[in-house]
């Protein structure tokens, strides 16, 4: 499970319109199977929070089966 809390809060700064609350949030999301919770990386960059998540060893390709068909 990855959860992101942040919190803004209101700059003495002079607006006459804003479309942006202000407070607390939180998010929490699932995460796949084989994440490497020691693989994490956060990057807050013009207004952008990117989150990157290892998922460890890479898993084999997908193997194709053929179905036989009795009859």
């Amino acid at each position: 499970m990855l959860t992101v809390q942040a919190e803004r809060t209101e700059k003495d700064v002079t607006k006459t319109h804003n479309e942006i609350g202000y407070g607390a949030m939180s998010r929490s999301l699932t995460l796949p199977p084989g994440t490497d919770e020691d693989d994490v990386t956060a990057d807050y960059t013009d207004g952008m929070l990117t989150v990157s998540v290892g998922l460890g060893a890479e898993k084999a390709e997908a193997k194709h089966v053929e179905i036989q068909h009795g009859g």
